[in-house]
Parts: C-alpha cells; sequence; structure tokens
C-alpha cells in the first residue's frame, strides 16, 4: 500500500398489457410442449425441495440443506443422449457450487440461504436485483424469477420472450419490476408473476435504464438519450448526444448524465431532457459514471478519472497509465477506481487528490461491512473451471488488505445495502445464496 421513505410502496399502475408482439416473439396466453412441461416441473420442483426454498428445519442450529432425490430415471433423447431430470439439474448446480464458510465469516457473514431461481441447462443469470422483501433473478434464458428475501423460496417465475432477446436491464417501479430489452418493455406483478403491460420501444436502447419522473430513460444506438414514459405509455422526450450511447446513464438528483462513445457528455433534467450542462472527454467509457457530492464521476478510455460539476464545469482530472473499464464506487467523499496501474486508488471527490492506492486490491469496492470495504475482483484468478473470482477487504483510511481469498464458482456478489447490508452471491451454475451480516 502506498499512501498519497421507502421508494417500493408507491402506488403504480400500468395500463393493461396487450397481446403478443411479434418483434419480440415474446410469450403467448398459453404454453404447450416439452418445453413448457420442463419448465412447469422445474417451478414446482423447486418450491418443493426443501434445500431450494432455503427454509431451515426446526431446531437446526446452522446452514443445513437437503434436496429430494429424482423419483424417475433420466430421459433419453431421440439420438440417444441422456437428458437430465430436473431434479439432477438442481443437484448438479449445487454440486458444482461450494461453499467455504471459513472464508465468508472472515469477510463478516453467514450463511442463511440458497435458492433456486428457474435456469435452463447452460444458461446464466444474467441481472440480479435485491430488495428487503424479494429477490429478482433474470437468466440469460429469458426468465425471471422472484424469491423470498427471508427463505430463499421461490415466489413466481415468468418467461419473459424467446431465449434470443437481447435484455439491458430491470428495474422495480412500486410493485412492478419492469424489464427491458432492446426494443419492448414489460411490467410483472412481483406478487403474482402477471404480465401487466408490454409495449414497444421507438428506439433500439442498449443501456441499462434509470427511472426518474414516471419514465424509464435509456441510451439508444443512434446516439438519443431516450426517455419513455411508463403511464400513458408513450415517448416523454429524446436527446441526440451525437454519437452510439454504449455506457449506463446516471441520475444525480433530478439530473441525468449520459456519455457517448465519443465521450460527449450531457446533464439533462430527467423530466424534460432540458440540457443543463455539457462537456467532453476524449475517449468514451466501459465503465458507467457514478454520482454524488454535486458532481458525475467517469472513468474513461482515454486513461483519465474525471470529475465534472452538475452544469458541465470540469472539477478535476486525474489521468492514469491505461484505459479504465471498471466502475468507480463513490463513498462518504472518497472516489475508489479500480486501475490496472496502481491496484485500487482512493481519490477525494472534491479535490482529486489521491489518498492512497493498493496494487493487491483490483476489484471494485461493493459494500463495507464492520467499517472495513469490501471489494470484488470477478476475472482475477484462473482456475480449470474459468475464473475465479476474489473478495478482498481493507482499511477505509490506509488502503491496508485485512483478508483477501479466492470464492470459487461464484460469478457475482452484490449486498443489498452499501453498509452493512445482506450479501447475495450468485454462482455460475444459477444458485443465490444469501449471507448474513455476521457480528
Amino acid at each position: 500500500m502506498t499512501k498519497a421513505a421507502n421508494p417500493h410502496q408507491a402506488s403504480n399502475h400500468f395500463p393493461r398489457a396487450g397481446g403478443p408482439n411479434p418483434r419480440a416473439g415474446g410469450p403467448s396466453p398459453r404454453r404447450t410442449g416439452p418445453a413448457a412441461a420442463s419448465l412447469a416441473a422445474l417451478l414446482a420442483l423447486a418450491m418443493a425441495l426443501p434445500g431450494c426454498g432455503g427454509s431451515r428445519p426446526t431446531g437446526s442450529t446452522g446452514p443445513s440443506y437437503t434436496t429430494a432425490p429424482a423419483t424417475t430415471a433420466p430421459a433419453t433423447t431421440a439420438a440417444g443422449r441422456q437428458r437430465l431430470s430436473t431434479a439432477d439439474l438442481i443437484e448438479q448446480r449445487r454440486a458444482a457450487f461450494t461453499i467455504d464458510h471459513d472464508v465468508y465469516t472472515k469477510l463478516g457473514y453467514r450463511l442463511d440461504w440458497r435458492g433456486f431461481p428457474v435456469v435452463r441447462q447452460g444458461e446464466r443469470i444474467d441481472f440480479l436485483d435485491v430488495y428487503d422483501d424479494v429477490v429478482v433473478a433474470h437468466e440469460s434464458g429469458a426468465t425471471v424469477s422472484v424469491l423470498e428475501a427471508d427463505t430463499g423460496a421461490l415466489r413466481n417465475s415468468s418467461q419473459v420472450a424467446n431465449p434470443i432477446t437481447r435484455f439491458v436491464g430491470n428495474v422495480r417501479v412500486g410493485n412492478h419490476m419492469v424489464v427491458s430489452s432492446d426494443n419492448e418493455l414489460f411490467a410483472f406483478d412481483l406478487d403474482t408473476g402477471a404480465l401487466t403491460a408490454r409495449h414497444s420501444l421507438n428506439h433500439v436502447v442498449t443501456t441499462h435504464p434509470v427511472h426518474a419522473a414516471g419514465q424509464m430513460i435509456y441510451g439508444s444506438a443512434v446516439g438519443h438519450v431516450y426517455a419513455r414514459r411508463l403511464n400513458p405509455p408513450v415517448d416523454a422526450w429524446a436527446f441526440d448526444l451525437g454519437g452510439p450511447i454504449d455506457t449506463d446513464p446516471v441520475l444525480a438528483g433530478p439530473i441525468v448524465a449520459a456519455v457517448s462513445r465519443n465521450g460527449d457528455i450531457a446533464m439533462l433534467d430527467a423530466a424534460t431532457g432540458t440540457l443543463v450542462g455539457r462537456a467532453k472527454i476524449y475517449g468514451g467509457c466501459d465503465a458507467a459514471p457514478v454520482a454524488g457530492d454535486g458532481a458525475v464521476f467517469f472513468a474513461s478510455l482515454d486513461q483519465s478519472i474525471y470529475a465534472f460539476n452538475l452544469d458541465g464545469a470540469l472539477r478535476w482530472r486525474v489521468r492514469t497509465e491505461h484505459p479504465l473499464r471498471i466502475t468507480p464506487t463513490l463513498h462518504a467523499g472518497v472516489l475508489y477506481v479500480p486501475t490496472a496501474d496502481k491496484g485500487l486508488r482512493a481519490i477525494d471527490a472534491n479535490t482529486g487528490i489521491e489518498l492512497w492506492h493498493q496494487p493487491d486490491a483490483r476489484g471494485r469496492v461493493v459494500g463495507v461491512r464492520n467499517g472495513r470495504l469490501l471489494t470484488w475482483d470477478g476475472n482475477q484468478a484462473a482456475a480449470a473451471t474459468g475464473p475465479t473470482g476474489v473478495a478482498t477487504t481493507l482499511d477505509p483510511d490506509t488502503g491496508d488488505v485485512i483478508f483477501s481469498a479466492e470464492l470459487p464458482g461464484v460469478a457475482m456478489l452484490k449486498p443489498d445495502r452499501f453498509v452493512d447490508g445482506n450479501l447475495y452471491a450468485v454462482s455460475r451454475g444459477g444458485i443465490v445464496a444469501k449471507f448474513q451480516a455476521r457480528d
């Protein structure tokens, strides 16, 4: 180390969903055939298995999970290849995800449950959204599963569209989950999984949306920052940024900020699309910007870290030796930036002065536990079965590493709140494990 009010309670009403849209190849009212039967069996089994819901037997003194054995022999395909039963698929996922309880204890957590969202064979979890009451897992085969946050039990699951649909992200609005593909918007009731709205988008969108002023706001392939109103479902506004937008926009209070592939930046009034400020950097961004403390921060492919005030004025710039590709984290007046030259850098968000850097920590800061920074590097180490992520805890004042360990089989690590929240780990096979903060 080198020194240097709950939004989910809002009432939201969506217009009634229309019929299937052939553009997206979406769901029809009735599901037939082997694929539907397989999905139905998977849903029933996931809710029935004690281990799947994560509920512990009465009197259990620690995490204990069992799996009901398969009651039928595996089927075979017409070509003679063995097709795994639903129970075998779940057991296969479980066996591939080993949890070292001692490691998580040293990180400050203990296992609460393991849940099994619907994940088809060969698919993965692309989006995980965690809240105090539910966990929403969206797999690459276009199925969205809602798990109970307190037990891990499967509440419902919905096939959104066909497996080749390109999704850009999900946002909770009241008791609905708004799921966005690149050309459609879907709304699902979190209690029942029922589709309550489905509307075409008039732009091909390329970024995760943000929700503000009753609108979903995206970046688009043709360079528009595009706002779509939820009710009524009409276009609200669009602002031409002059080049394709690949990086997620970010909210800074009533302002939405976006950057184009060419490095053009716009600060817009989120309600009206009115331009508030403009700026320019010398390259685009792979990393999403972050906002806070009256500024928006960009880690750029031009090897610089920028801070811009909301009127577009440059606050500071820090140069590095390599393009920056990982989203920074802003917390308590400090911007934490993973870099290829110095590892994790801690930078004063107001002045741009480097406070410290730690070459032995290269992942993103995802939370704080017991006063320590928790970082996650999903691609640092290599193993025979693929990349193995590394979790590290650091002293926020000095950057000294306190503990570091590989987490085999983990594809994603996400807390439900930044400071002393519960921690969710997603396995490469699609298991979701909840870890409670351990005192």
